[in-house]
């Protein structure tokens, strides 16, 4: 597992390399796609993240539970052999064990990609309390690329190949239980989320498919179809219930 210079455990990276011994537990979220003859080029959303977990238990220090906050976009739903481009917000009860300058009250977020081959992604960068951060993650030359801003200043930036077209986006909080629990994680919004298409498809908007504790008013066109938008799809408090051996 790789992260820029540092080993730290990345979502979609850290299960596809865990052990049998290895659990995740996951929580509320969304998805989009396909689109009907066009693929997604460019996506754009924010974010003020939550507090971070309580009520969490570590009973080891050396196996810290940590929790991951991500959007990210693929060929595929969810397929280990594609790629997937998700920029990532992380937390643990150890910040700096985990390859994270926060302290350990705060996030931290990264640009980062999920290959079948290992993890692509920058080094992590802390995100102050009650800070929106915003994503753009978009495709040019057959590249995709990842902007992370905050208060106008990217903070981080990746740029990888296009490993086919971009079908589908969605979402994922989840945390690896390490050697206790992540807890509670407080609700939060995914706002000003918006999607281009290649092409127009007017029921788009039909494939918005919410997990169980998400809530949205859908998305919605201007353009007949190539561009959509919701102003938030909202994620309720969590405390991980799905639990998931690897």
């Amino acid at each position: 597992m790789r992260y820029s210079s540092v080993a730290i455990p990345l979502a979609l990276a850290a299960r596809a390399a865990a052990v049998e011994s290895d659990v995740w537990a996951f929580g509320n979220g969304f998805y989009t796609g396909p689109p009907t003859n066009a693929h997604i080029t460019r996506a754009t959303w924010s974010l003020v993240p939550p507090d971070v977990p309580s009520n969490y238990t570590v009973n080891n220090t050396d196996d810290e539970v940590w929790v991951s906050l991500w959007i990210g976009l693929s060929s595929t739903a969810g397929d280990y052999d594609a790629d997937l481009y998700q920029p990532l917000l992380n937390w643990s009860p150890d910040n700096q064990s985990q390859g994270c300058p926060a302290p350990d009250d705060e996030w931290c977020v990264a640009a980062s990609t999920y290959t079948p081959d290992g993890q692509n992604g920058q080094a992590y960068v802390t995100v102050p309390a009650d800070t929106q951060v915003d994503f753009e993650v978009y495709v040019e030359n057959d590249k995709v690329y990842q902007v992370v801003t905050m208060n106008g200043k990217t903070v981080s930036k990746e740029s990888d190949a296009l490993d086919n077209p971009l079908l589908y986006l969605y979402s994922g909080d989840e945390c690896y239980t390490g050697s206790g629990d992540c807890g509670t994680l407080q609700s939060y919004s995914w706002n000003n989320l918006t999607i281009h298409l290649s092409a127009a498809d007017e029921n788009f908007g039909d494939t918005l498919s919410l997990y169980s504790g998400s809530s949205s008013n859908g998305l919605t066109t201007s353009d007949k179809g190539k561009t959509w938008h919701t102003d938030a799809i909202k994620i309720s408090k969590d405390t991980f219930a799905t639990v998931s051996d690897y």
